[in-house]
């Protein structure tokens, strides 16, 4: 193999590398956009809910105790959990005006 050959297998080799690492990372990156919240209104807490539907949360409630479940309805009064961590086959309807935080996970690693 001559030397133009070889040279031209390593340029390869090095782009395919560079192409490989930028898909692994563009996932990360994307992930990585701020999530934003709802501070100011009167139904923070339900706005903060809505948006985060279909996503897993973890409830503080004004006792203290937390629930931690997947967002499947936010209603008026009340927000849905499913899949309740600990509980695998129970759900949960918490009254919004018991709730006290709404932890969410907001970046990735």
């Amino acid at each position: 193999m001559t030397r133009s050959g070889i040279s031209a297998r390593l340029e390869a080799m090095m782009a395919s590398l560079l192409m490989a690492g930028c898909l692994v990372l563009s996932p990360s990156l994307a992930g990585a956009a701020e999530v934003t919240f709802d501070l100011d209104s009167p139904s923070a807490m339900k706005t903060n809910l809505e948006k985060t539907a279909g996503q897993r949360v973890k409830v503080r409630l004004m006792t203290g105790q937390e629930l931690e479940g997947v967002v499947a309805k936010v209603g008026a009064t009340a927000v849905h959990l499913t899949n309740l961590a600990g509980m695998d086959f129970y759900d949960a309807v918490v009254r919004l005006d018991h709730v006290s935080a709404v932890i969410i996970r907001a970046r990735g690693r």
